[in-house]
């Protein structure tokens, strides 16, 4: 079993060795904005590595899933603007008593980290950091 472990392909072939997630975020990460309900929000893209333990962590794909600490996870690490959400995460919607936001903006975050374009209603505007 470890062999056929050890055979498998990495989840990030091109990773430069050593290359740590704030090395990752300051010189590789893509950056997008995105208008969801009249707000501005800049996402920055995280090392599929990262998104793959957050997965793990939150049982996103077990039967027991962690939702709101999967969204509270991604808001912190993904958006970068307004300050607000990524400090306070899902603790700033939950503040404003707002579900429709965070729930689009979850959608929206996963498109972008999977390099999916998403025809939502929201406005989008790409851009490369």
């Amino acid at each position: 079993m470890i062999k056929a472990w050890k055979e498998r392909q990495p989840a990030w072939p091109q990773k430069p060795k050593g290359l740590s997630e704030r090395s990752y975020r300051k010189f590789m990460a893509k950056t997008k904005t995105v208008t969801i309900n009249g707000t501005e929000f800049k996402l920055q893209s995280v090392s599929p590595t990262w998104y793959l333990d957050l997965n793990d962590k939150c049982g996103i794909t077990s039967s027991r899933p962690k939702t709101a600490d999967y969204m509270d996870g991604l808001f912190k690490n993904v958006v970068i603007s307004p300050k607000e959400v990524q400090n306070e995460g899902m603790g700033y919607f939950d503040a404003q008593e707002d579900l429709s936001t965070p729930e689009k903006l979850l959608k929206e975050i996963e498109s972008f980290l999977r390099g999916r374009e998403r025809s939502g209603r929201s406005t989008e505007k790409s851009q490369t950091a």
